[in-house]
């Protein structure tokens, strides 16, 4: 007799659901040349879109461990190789979006300095990522001439970008739905994954005021599945998840693989993401107390 399904197990699987129906969608999005303008505040509700994705992967990716042995590296093989054809379909729609954005004659808002600094330091990332796990999970190469297309148009952009310290986000990019925008033969599961689509309205725990860290011989590791809370905080902030890497002195890279407990935390870092924790969980609260009146 097969033994019952771990409910965290079952959870994951509808979550590997979601991430395959969000990279359906991405690459349907993109393919729509009238979704890809001239306009810097919809290149910026793509990059938001593109983060919420990675926030599913990373979630998934935390949860492997409970799986078996046998289907741990199936899947997370699986979810690598959904994971990098995102990334280069991001490189690429960043590459279409900035020449329509210079083509346009539009000038940049305020703050685009920043935001485009962060993606310009995402190159940096992507490579990173490559190194760690190309060879592990067959990941193909990216074009160097795509790499260096997008690093230029990058680099005349912040040139021309007016700087603010405090730039402010734009309106949450449109819910992805869980109805495949393309045929799931493109992206199938290992025969493990079977799952329903339909997640993005389950409900995330409350904010706590701080993670539960555990310290191994000097090393602080996050408990796993920390992701879900800190993109939550992050929500509140109104920052992103690489804003907050920037934050607290570390890549995203490897701020997500600290979050799914699968590399140590340095403490300066530990720290200062315990603080931003408290911080946001206080000001939630004093919110929700307004809302109510007390």
């Amino acid at each position: 007799m097969n033994e019952a399904i771990k409910p965290v197990v079952q959870e994951t699987l509808k979550l590997v659901g979601v991430v395959e129906s969000q990279s359906r969608e991405l690459l349907a999005f993109c393919q729509e040349p009238a979704n890809l303008s001239g306009y810097f505040s919809e290149y910026k509700r793509f990059v938001e879109k593109i983060e919420h994705f990675y926030v599913f992967v990373d979630l998934v990716d935390g949860r492997i461990p409970e799986f078996d042995e046998s289907k741990q590296k199936p899947l997370r093989k699986h979810l690598s190789k959904i994971r990098w054809k995102i990334t280069i379909l991001e490189l690429d729609t960043t590459r279409i979006y900035l020449i329509n954005i210079r083509s346009s004659g539009r000038r940049l808002p305020l703050g685009s300095r920043e935001f485009l600094s962060r993606r310009l330091d995402r190159l940096s990332e992507i490579a990173q990522y490559y190194d760690r796990f190309g060879e592990e999970h067959d990941l193909p190469p990216i074009s160097q001439e795509l790499i260096e297309a997008v690093r230029k148009l990058l680099e005349q952009s912040i040139e021309n970008a007016p700087r603010l310290d405090e730039f402010q986000p734009a309106p949450p990019p449109p819910k992805l739905s869980a109805t495949p925008a393309m045929p799931a033969s493109n992206l199938m599961a290992p025969e493990a994954v079977s799952v329903s689509r339909s997640l993005f309205n389950v409900g995330l725990p409350s904010l706590p005021p701080k993670l539960n860290v555990k310290e191994q011989w000097g090393r602080f590791y996050v408990e796993k599945g920390s992701i879900v809370a800190v993109s939550q905080a992050c929500k509140s902030a109104a920052i992103s998840l690489d804003q907050l890497a920037q934050k607290i002195g570390v890549s995203r890279v490897a701020l997500t693989l600290m979050l799914s407990g699968q590399d140590p935390m340095p403490r300066p870092a530990m720290e200062k993401l315990q603080q931003f924790m408290a911080d946001q969980a206080r000001m939630s609260q004093q919110a929700e107390a307004r809302r109510r009146g007390l």
